[in-house]
């Protein structure tokens, strides 16, 4: 019977395993001062400039609080309110990251002008082949509910599809998170782990509990 439990209890600690976030999205990231292109024509974004009628930016990174990255174009142009700090391009689309309120935005050409457009749970899912994705409105009363076996690793991604920021947050007992998509966490241990901002328990900035049970 031992023999049998311990087997159990090895089989259980291998089951899962941190998620390793797809190569291609950290692989085409957009990093300081480099040139991308956008063709009107074809409808799609690259690192090179071979299309002819190309639209060219540059990016930077804001010098305000924040660090949110900006696109500078030849003529002067931005791209406004894309409001990213991070970055990539795959499969000619252009997907930005925000930190601080867990969302994925798409840059898209529309009558003449460039418009981040939030990007829908499904569309997110196909970013994160394998990855579950866990809707931050299913919280109750600011605790979100994370389902794991005994022993096992547990990667999961909060999608968030509520008007909550999490600016300058932080989870005050450590966790693994996927840098640079702070929203990818990995847990191994059940218990609570509470995100705030700098400890505050002001209602100005509502705690997020991710709980982890069995």
């Amino acid at each position: 019977m031992r023999k049998i439990i311990l087997s159990l209890c090895l089989f259980l600690a291998a089951c899962g395993n941190e998620y390793q976030i797809p190569p291609e999205l950290l692989d085409n990231q957009v990093k300081e001062n480099q040139q991308i292109f956008y063709s009107p024509s074809g409808h799609f974004w690259s690192a090179g400039n071979l299309v002819e009628d190309r639209i060219m930016f540059t990016k930077h990174y804001s010098s305000g609080s924040g660090g949110y990255s900006e696109y500078v174009g030849a003529a002067g142009t931005r791209l406004n309110e894309l409001a990213s700090h991070f970055e990539f391009i795959v499969d000619g689309r252009l997907i930005g990251y925000n930190a601080f309120n867990f969302k994925f935005y798409e840059v898209v050409w529309q009558k003449s002008y460039f418009l981040p457009v939030e990007l829908e749970f499904d569309r997110v899912e196909k970013l994160f082949p394998g990855l579950e994705l866990i809707r931050l409105s299913t919280a109750q009363n600011g605790v979100l509910t994370i389902k794991k076996l005994p022993f096992a690793t547990k990667s999961f991604l909060i999608y968030n599809d509520t008007e909550q920021d999490f600016y300058k947050y932080q989870f005050e007992k450590p966790l693994t998170v996927a840098e640079p998509f702070r929203s990818l966490l990995t847990v191994r241990d059940y218990g609570e782990y509470v995100y705030s901002h700098f400890g505050s328990r002001e209602a100005l900035f509502p705690l997020l509990t991710v709980k982890v049970t069995l």
